[in-house]
Parts: C-alpha cells; structure tokens; sequence
C-alpha cells in the first residue's frame, strides 16, 4: 500500500504544479493585455483559473467482465465476471491529438475481492469518437499478485458519445500477477456539460 500512497503524493504534486504553471501563465498574459493596471476596476478582475476543472472530471461505473479461458477461470474461482464499483477519471489535456489523464477506483474483481487502483495514462483519439491508449496503474487486490501491490500496464480503448463513454480494457495473463486474461467493460459519465 505504500507504493499506492506514493503514485497518489504523485498525482497531487503534478496537479498542484499544473496550478502553479497555469496561474503564472495567466498572470503574464494579464499583465501584457494592460499597462495600466490602474484603469482596473474591481469589478472588472476575473479571478484566476483554478487548477481543478469539472468538465474534465468524469464518474466511472464498473461494470463486467468476460474471461476467455472458462475452464481455468472456473477451477480458480477466479469466474467472477459482475463487478460493481466506482472510479474518477480526470483529463489533465484535451487536444486535436489525444487526452492525458489519471484515474482512481475500486471495484469488486474476478476473484469476488475489492481490487483498487490509482492510473495514469494517454488515450490517442481516432476516427471522431474513438479513443485507444492505455495506462501505467498500481494495482492492490488479494486476487492478483498474491495480495501484493504491483505496477501494470492497462490497455484502453473509449468509444466517447460526449453525455456517456464506453469503455474496454483487456488484462493479459501474466505469471503470478494476473492467473486468467479477462477483458473489462465500464462506462464514464462526464460531470461537466460536455455536448459533442
């Protein structure tokens, strides 16, 4: 659990650096659109923008999964494949090109067991409403890795209608880490009013 507290110290420090660049940008800018500063009501000094934006911030609902190896799944008890839970999803970049993001959830995994994670990761948009990229996550759940928390790399592709988002992802087997592949489904609901 300390590499988790680690990745999220992490999180915050980039987004409190992201502040603190985005509020000396505004000030340069204000500075040169006038000379005279003077000439400045209070009623006319917008405050600063503020480092957390709302329409970036999205709510993810998880979901269900599907495990392609039935047989192994079954003997492992691993076949769980209903699993509720809730996450955030932040943009920290919007553009032309892609999305940078972070999220942070919970949910009930294969093996019946509260699975958390914190993420960070960059989505290439394709097509107009396709995204595909994926993320570096810390992982902590009694069914992976033997109850150890351990660092994956998360494939994810985002078919994104603007009010709604779907979501696939795909866990490959890997040794002790991951015993089954299984692919994830789970939907984001924006909490800004994104109209695309």
């Amino acid at each position: 659990m300390s590499v988790l507290r680690a990745v999220l110290a992490g999180l915050a420090l980039t987004v409190l650096g992201t502040a603190a660049a985005d509020e000396g940008g505004s000030g340069a800018v204000a500075g040169n659109a006038s000379t005279n500063a003077s000439a400045i009501s209070p009623e006319q000094v917008q405050p600063a923008d503020t480092w957390f934006n709302l329409d970036a911030l999205d709510l993810n609902v998880y979901g269900l999964s599907y495990h392609p190896d039935r047989e192994t799944v079954h003997r492992l008890n691993l076949d769980n494949e209903v699993n509720p839970g809730l996450g955030l999803h932040y943009e920290f970049s919007d553009t032309e090109r892609g999305t940078t993001f972070a999220e942070i959830g919970a949910y009930q995994d294969s093996g019946s067991n509260l699975a958390k994670f914190v993420a960070l990761g960059y989505q290439f948009k394709f097509a107009k409403r396709w995204r595909i990229g994926g993320a570096f996550a810390v992982v902590h759940s009694r069914t992976y890795n033997d109850g150890v928390t351990f660092l994956a790399m998360i494939p994810l592709i985002t078919y994104d209608l603007g009010r709604i988002k779907f979501n696939a992802t795909y866990l490959p087997k890997l040794g002790h880490y991951n015993e089954v592949d299984a692919f994830g489904f789970y939907i984001s609901i924006p909490f800004g009013k994104r109209t695309r």
